[in-house]
């Protein structure tokens, strides 16, 4: 399918014919400047003033409490596996959060396939908006070379002024696009239009890390010793509110919820946060993180050194969420930078 143009006053009615064959959610404000992907019935995208979500995208696939299977241990013993899925529609998700969600499809299918979320992701229609201004001044998706996205969603829409210029990357979103949407076919001049306007975004983009993203697995493996985390340890509180709100974090708990009758339950896992005191607690007691420092030194390798040597991407995908929703102000531009500064001799030439 070519390419094609959506005017803005139809963006509306794309949203409710959706509606007709799918869940559909979209994003919507809670409170002034604060906003959240939702089921709505109407079309409420604040595209104008668009500021990241306070949750990601990501709770649609790998939801922060589900039931994994069912189990009766009376009188025979059953097991039930559960999967729960449903034809939806995430509508509005930026280039970071699909991004997100794209390293998320290589975690729960590298070593084994997580069928939990698997099922879901391929249920689930991403119909992308792109980032021709900076969402905020805590984003740094350019930094880490995440402002560009090639795949990961079904259709993306880039606004070049009364229209949307609107490409399908998948069959579904291509069937999606030709069933639901009101579009003309876009020109050549079009086309022109948007390869000038996103050619012209990058240096709108100043939140930067200090240097190039492939360095940085060198500068944390050589950091466990860096004063900034002592720093960071007189100020965390160890709340886990950095992990919540990140697009990647993926650690899980799981526990089994007994009926009273103690004759059946449910086996459930949900959402854990490696910053949180017991995170690293072993069953003799003893715990390989005790100190909030460590547990934030941690946190910083898994996203620019551990996962981000064995995957070849870095796993912040610079939404800016963690810094925006840390009570204590910890930013992560500025750690990443103090982290650089400190080992700049391990810098590649």
């Amino acid at each position: 399918m070519n390419d094609v143009l959506i005017h803005k006053k139809d963006i509306a009615l794309f949203y409710k014919n959706l509606k007709e064959e799918f869940t559909v959610y979209g994003v919507k404000q809670k409170e002034k400047g604060f906003y959240v992907f939702d089921e709505t019935d109407e079309f409420s995208d604040p595209l104008e003033e668009y500021k990241p979500t306070l949750l990601p995208p990501k709770k649609f696939l790998f939801p922060q409490q589900e039931t994994l299977l069912r189990f009766d241990t009376q009188p025979h013993p059953d097991i039930k596996p559960v999967v729960e899925s449903e034809k939806q529609v995430i509508f509005g998700v930026r280039p970071c959060d699909i991004h997100g969600i794209r390293l998320l499809d290589k975690i729960f299918t590298a070593d084994h396939e997580d069928i939990n979320y698997t099922q879901k992701r391929a249920m689930t229609i991403i119909v992308g908006i792109d980032c021709l201004e900076p969402c905020y001044e805590h984003a740094h998706c350019a930094s880490v070379g995440y402002l560009d996205v090639e795949d990961g969603y079904d259709i993306m829409m880039t606004d070049i002024g009364n229209t949307f210029y609107t490409s399908t990357k998948t069959l579904k979103g291509e069937e999606i696009v030709r069933k639901y949407a009101k579009f003309l076919e876009a020109k050549s001049e079009d086309k022109d239009k948007l390869l000038r306007m996103k050619s012209e975004r990058q240096d709108r983009f100043e939140n930067k890390i200090k240097s190039d993203v492939s360095n940085l697995p060198l500068f944390f493996k050589n950091a466990d010793n860096d004063p900034v985390w002592d720093e960071l340890n007189d100020r965390c509180l160890g709340c886990g509110r950095c992990n919540i709100v990140c697009p990647t974090c993926y650690c899980f708990d799981v526990y089994d919820c007994m009926e009273l009758n103690l004759a059946s339950g449910e086996r459930c896992r949900e959402w854990d946060a490696c910053t949180l005191k017991d995170f690293a607690v072993v069953l003799t007691g003893e715990n390989f993180r005790p100190s909030r420092g460590q547990r934030l030194r941690h946190r910083f390798n898994r996203k620019f050194n551990y996962l981000m040597t064995k995957y070849n991407a870095s796993f912040c995908v610079g939404c800016g969420r963690c810094t925006r929703s840390c009570p204590v102000n910890i930013d992560l531009v500025e750690t990443v930078n103090a982290v650089i500064k400190n080992n700049r001799i391990h810098e590649k030439q």
